[in-house]
């Protein structure tokens, strides 16, 4: 009897160790472990991204790098901004961290604040599961707290990939109650509800080198900031770039501004560029192509008594569509004949010449200089031994 208990008990420890291997392990699934690196000076190591984040709020110092071991954040990740301490979510180097659900930024308050938060090198794929959206403007606390304001500032998401719902999923999310200072570059996006939601912005949005496609809308914007969409290739079912909010006249601050960008839409009653009521007034289309494909409006005006009252400037443009409650003499365009419409390529020192072309050049001087130096030697030797030596040719 004893030894079948003996045995019994035995086979109980091994199916617990076994099960510590086959578990799912949920912390570890939650969150790969992160790195804290304060002034340049690693600071610690922690289990999860969240627990990283948590010991900026004690830690002394100004810049802090948050990276990411290889692997998925399931969890929610949750940035409150505190004054005089910008901080950067990153990957470790060479790693690959995928978010399966939201990031939110808090700006604690401090809408004037000088800090900052820059999101690079991430992967975020809310295609599967609970619908949310993949960056948050918004509180960190919930119920949000009595008395305080979010306002999150001075944002910048570089490098990043977005895969969601087609009609669902936004890439960057903001709380109506204001933000500043919102940049978005270097980012590619797909199955998409829209790149950007952004809300009562102050100072600038700014959309640089982004490419969007199978998404139902472009960039939403409204306040008084200046939107600069540069760079960038939109392929959407609604509108490209939309502007203002409600029934207001256009505004006196702030300003559109689309350069170097391919803009494409496929909804034959939505606008490639929508400008709603409080849009800013001033709008500038600089070396673009804006296209509905439906055979809509290229540029929509939804409010009929506004339509006299934009400075629209259309410079070196292919616009195809029509202009949609927008008054033909409130538009300036400049088409010069001898000017390519739509992007331009890189323009250095005066030479149209793209980076890709320089090397070449480059590449090819050096050629020619490593084959010719010898005999440029060879001659100028001889001419020193003999100097009457002349090249008979």
């Amino acid at each position: 009897m004893k030894r079948k208990c003996i045995y019994m008990l035995s086979i109980a420890i091994f199916i617990s160790v076994i099960g510590l291997f086959i578990l799912p392990n949920n912390a570890s699934a939650a969150s790969p472990p992160a790195t804290l690196t304060v002034d340049g000076v690693p600071v610690g190591a922690y289990a999860s991204v969240q627990d990283a984040v948590n010991a900026i709020e004690l830690t002394p110092g100004v810049n802090f790098v948050v990276e990411i071991a290889n692997g998925t954040v399931s969890d929610r990740l949750q940035i409150l901004q505190h004054s005089g301490k910008n901080v950067v979510i990153k990957p470790q180097p060479g790693a690959t961290v995928t978010f399966t659900n939201t990031i939110t930024i808090d700006g604690n308050g401090n809408f004037n604040g000088s800090e900052s938060v820059l999101i690079q090198g991430l992967i975020f794929d809310l295609s599967a599961g609970t619908l949310e959206d993949c960056i948050d403007l918004d509180f960190v606390d919930n119920p949000q707290p009595p008395g305080r304001h979010c306002y999150a500032h001075n944002v910048t998401i570089n490098g990043c990939t977005f895969k969601g719902v087609f009609d669902q999923v936004v890439a960057l999310q903001s709380a109506p109650e204001g933000i500043r200072n919102i940049a978005i570059m270097n980012c590619t996006a797909t199955d998409m509800h829209s790149l950007a939601q952004l809300k009562a912005v102050s100072g600038y949005a700014f959309i640089q080198n982004c490419t969007l496609t199978n998404s139902a809308g472009g960039v939403n914007f409204y306040g008084t900031a200046d939107l600069y969409v540069d760079s960038c290739n939109f392929s959407v079912e609604g509108y490209a770039v939309r502007s203002g909010q409600g029934a207001a006249v256009p505004g006196s601050q702030g300003s559109v501004n689309i350069n170097n960008s391919i803009l494409k839409s496929t909804t034959s009653d939505v606008g490639t560029v929508v400008l709603r009521g409080g849009s800013p007034g001033d709008i500038n289309i600089i070396h673009s192509i804006i296209t509905n494909e439906a055979d809509g409006p290229s540029i929509q005006n939804t409010v009929g008594g506004n339509a006299s009252l934009f400075d629209i400037d259309i410079v070196e443009t292919d616009m195809t569509g029509h202009l949609e409650q927008i008054t033909p003499t409130t538009v300036t365009t400049i088409d010069d004949p001898n000017v390519k419409n739509g992007p331009v390529s890189i323009i250095e020192n005066g030479d149209d010449c793209t980076p890709i072309k320089k090397a070449i050049l480059q590449i090819f001087k050096i050629v020619l200089t490593i084959i010719f130096l010898p005999f440029i030697l060879i001659y100028y030797l001889i001419k020193w031994i003999f100097p009457g030596f002349t090249i008979p040719f």
